[in-house]
């Protein structure tokens, strides 16, 4: 990457690669989700357990409540068409429906020790910072929100997109053009760093970015059908290759 043109700003992904979410296997997911759902339905307020991460008040929910784009993904549309049923059926607000769904999945994450460190150095040495971050459907952005605010990424990013909320998942390359647009940075004087091969790499390099993948001990991964720019084995790896700006 020494020899690459000039970079202006560089792209994370989020789950992976700046934070840890343990998955467990689909089943026992699926019936953790519904049981956290089906207590915020039946059970009163002092049995239930604190939430993961601060829920908005139906007035904030609403004002970030947006309609699914004509052309996304046909899940972002059938998602959106359920939470509209949830909130007209439910005595609950739909931001705390949300909490207990998605509580088992935020609640055992933790960052990475080197998310940090590589972060602060980067913004230090003057370069753009995004976020691109393939979500589960229906999930709402203020929960990802507070999830950057709970492990304090949310300073670094000028642009923060997920898909659950943009409606197209990587590596539609959308969300890559979108996303450099609101930097007003050009493709090839960006890169993107991720653990997902197929997601974050062949996406990335659709539209024309540099790409580094990140190989976490103990994450196996699919190769992907296109070579990354790079791979290292932790984020402090790319300050290596990416030198402080000129001015």
């Amino acid at each position: 990457m020494a020899s690459l043109p000039p970079i202006e700003a560089v792209l994370f992904d989020l789950g992976g690669t700046l934070v840890d979410y343990p998955v467990p296997r689909w089943p026992t997911m699926a019936t953790q989700c519904l049981r956290g759902v089906y207590g915020c339905l039946v059970r009163p307020e002092s049995e239930r357990p604190p939430p993961a991460f601060a829920v908005p008040g139906p007035a904030e929910a609403n004002a970030q409540r947006r309609p699914a784009p004509p052309d996304s993904a046909l899940a972002h549309r059938i998602m959106m068409g359920l939470r509209r049923v949830v909130r007209s059926l439910s005595g609950r607000t739909l931001p705390r429906i949300a909490e207990a769904c998605a509580r088992p999945l935020v609640a055992p994450g933790h960052l990475f020790e080197d998310s940090l460190p590589t972060l602060r150095a980067l913004k230090d040495r003057g370069y753009r910072l995004g976020l691109l971050s393939n979500t589960p459907w229906g999930t709402p952005q203020y929960l990802w929100v507070r999830q950057l605010e709970r492990f304090a990424l949310a300073e670094f990013f000028e642009v923060a997109l997920f898909s659950s909320v943009f409606g197209v998942r990587k590596p539609d390359e959308r969300i890559f053009r979108t996303a450099l647009a609101s930097l007003g940075v050009a493709a090839g004087r960006s890169v993107m760093i991720g653990d997902n091969p197929e997601a974050d790499i062949v996406g990335a390099q659709g539209v024309g970015m540099r790409t580094v993948l990140i190989t976490r001990p103990g994450i196996e991964r699919v190769a992907p059908s296109l070579a990354p720019d790079l791979r290292i084995d932790t984020l402090l790896g790319i300050l290596d290759y990416l030198p402080p700006r000129e001015g």
